[in-house]
């Protein structure tokens, strides 16, 4: 039984340093920090990525969590009532845009979808699907969240979601310099917007949600046919996704439910 629990104590162990790091870490770090043999650190890791929680970069690269234990904390937070006290908010989005309105959760390595709501006419709906993965350089809300954090954070996460492999559409950013500079222009307006960068023909605008104690808990966005969302009409949908994001502050836990707090304090 010992040894059994032993084995529990030090999963955990694994999970609460690579959450509450700066992102993938190596081998050597992972087993000086938990004070382990690299060989012992090597066979707890490998089995970690053959149950699909951890994976590695490359036959020698560094290891991270991977989106499972998102989905995993997805199930928590609809446990506990997170989509019923948000839903109420993100319709009145929805019904004030006429818009797809959409809701994420920040976890441990990205964004997972949490919640949407239709505003848009029968007929004249984009609603895509949210069963995937956020391509965080590619969309609204994962901008809005990477501008949330320092630079080398942001980097650190939108390379390992893709950044200049990935890309979507010719419109999507693909270099480290066009992302920062992109990161830049967000924190100064305070919204992030993607035109036609995650889908062709869509566009969409996200702010960040911050918790009670000043942390990015999640991302809140409008989507819509770039017809319906041109230009002019960006700064009224930011206003309108900043006071909706408020309102969705009130309603949050008050205890951030996953460690992305520990990277995620940065300017807006």
């Amino acid at each position: 039984m010992r040894l059994v629990k032993g084995l529990l104590e030090r999963c955990v162990e694994v999970t609460e340093l690579m959450a509450g790091g700066p992102g993938a870490q190596r081998l050597s770090d992972i087993a000086q920090a938990l004070d382990l043999p690299k060989s012992a650190a090597h066979r707890l890791l490998r089995e970690l990525c053959a149950q699909g929680w951890m994976a590695q970069d490359g036959a020698d690269g560094p290891y991270h969590l991977t989106l499972r234990f998102g989905l995993l904390g997805h199930r928590v937070l609809q446990g506990i009532g997170l989509v019923d006290l948000t839903q109420p908010v993100l319709q009145q989005l929805a019904d004030r845009t006429r818009e797809l309105a959409r809701l994420t959760v920040a976890t441990g390595d990205g964004l997972v979808w949490l919640a949407s709501a239709q505003g848009a006419p029968p007929g004249l709906m984009y609603q895509p699907s949210m069963d995937g993965a956020l391509a965080l350089h590619a969309t609204a809300n994962g901008k809005a969240f990477l501008a949330t954090l320092d630079d080398a954070a942001a980097l650190r996460l939108a390379r390992r979601c893709g950044l200049g492999a990935r890309r979507p559409t010719r419109h999507t950013l693909s270099t480290n310099n066009a992302l920062l500079a992109e990161l830049a222009r967000i924190r100064a307006r305070g919204y992030a917007v993607a035109e036609q960068e995650a889908e062709l023909g869509v566009t969409a605008v996200a702010v960040a949600i911050r918790g009670a104690d000043g942390t990015t808990v999640g991302t809140v966005s409008v989507a819509g046919p770039s017809l319906r969302v041109p230009a002019a009409r960006i700064g009224a949908l930011a206003t309108t996704l900043g006071e909706t994001a408020r309102a969705l502050a009130t309603v949050w836990p008050a205890r951030p439910p996953n460690r992305t707090a520990a990277i995620s304090k940065g300017p807006a």
